[in-house]
């Protein structure tokens, strides 16, 4: 967080990987990753372009593609081998247009934070007692040769520094429940919320990860623009990070304050 966190602060800090849960079911996912491609490439693709970016054997993909088209979530143009989603998923396409908006000027904040700071960028909500990667940019990642992030990758909410974020725009009553279910002591819940005030003061949060290997900046995002709590944050080498706090909090401000004008420009539009 904003100042080192004292020993006693430091909770144990839980990353759950997207894969790791056993009720998870590969199928299901698959799908909807596919689906999520389509959204990224805006455009018709084959199953050869679908298998290498999930990294599917051809027949998984295809047998996969199979089911997708019999349930008519996806279209199929025989003139040019390509799958398409087919209007079956409109009214879904619709309605998460209205509730999250066309998503670009978060989506551009995040690759902005990434080119100007060359470190991984997150875009994370809570999820029970986990803040979960939602959105990333982080090709600057691999270089530093340490494992990726990725979509749906749960981080714990007490002992991070993005889940400090979040939990400094709740109540304090809030924040206690939370503690309570993650088995923190009262007396350690008691410490937390003055860091908590200081990270709501400073706008930001900070703090290790990894085994202080890695350091994270992070900042609360606004919710009117979204229906669910964000946080905006990025993480790299603790060394690199920590020398930087102050202008790295700083981009993060300012990708902020750009969402705002965003926001404000689509009011205006009459």
């Amino acid at each position: 967080m904003t100042d080192s966190p004292a020993p006693e602060d430091n909770w144990p800090m839980k990353v759950v990987r997207s894969g790791e849960r056993r009720s998870l079911s590969r199928s299901a996912t698959r799908a909807l990753d596919v689906l999520e491609y389509f959204g990224e490439v805006r455009r018709p693709l084959r199953a050869v372009e679908i298998a290498r970016h999930l990294e599917l054997q051809p027949s998984s993909a295809n047998q996969l593609l199979k089911t997708m088209l019999e349930s008519a979530h996806l279209a199929f143009d025989a003139s040019t081998k390509t799958y398409l989603p087919s209007p079956r998923l409109t009214r879904f396409g619709s309605w998460m247009a209205a509730t999250y908006g066309s998503n670009v000027p978060l989506r551009q904040a995040i690759a902005e934070v990434h080119v100007a700071s060359g470190e991984v960028v997150t875009l994370t909500t809570p999820n029970d007692l986990f803040m979960q990667v939602v959105d990333l940019a982080d090709e600057a990642l691999p270089s530093d040769g340490r494992d990726s992030a990725e979509r749906g990758l749960r981080v714990s909410m007490f002992g991070s520094a993005i889940g400090a974020a979040y939990l400094s725009t709740i109540t304090v009553a809030e924040v206690r429940r939370l503690a309570e279910r993650a088995r923190i002591s009262g007396e350690d819940c008691e410490r937390l919320l003055p860091r908590l005030a200081r990270v709501r003061t400073a706008g930001f949060a900070d703090g290790p990860s990894a085994q202080d290997a890695v350091w994270s900046v992070a900042i609360p995002v606004p919710q009117r623009y979204a229906s669910i709590p964000l946080v905006l944050g990025l993480a790299g080498p603790a060394d690199r990070i920590r020398s930087r706090r102050q202008e790295l909090a700083h981009l993060l401000r300012s990708a902020v304050t750009r969402l705002d004008d965003h926001h404000h420009a689509d009011q205006t539009i009459p």
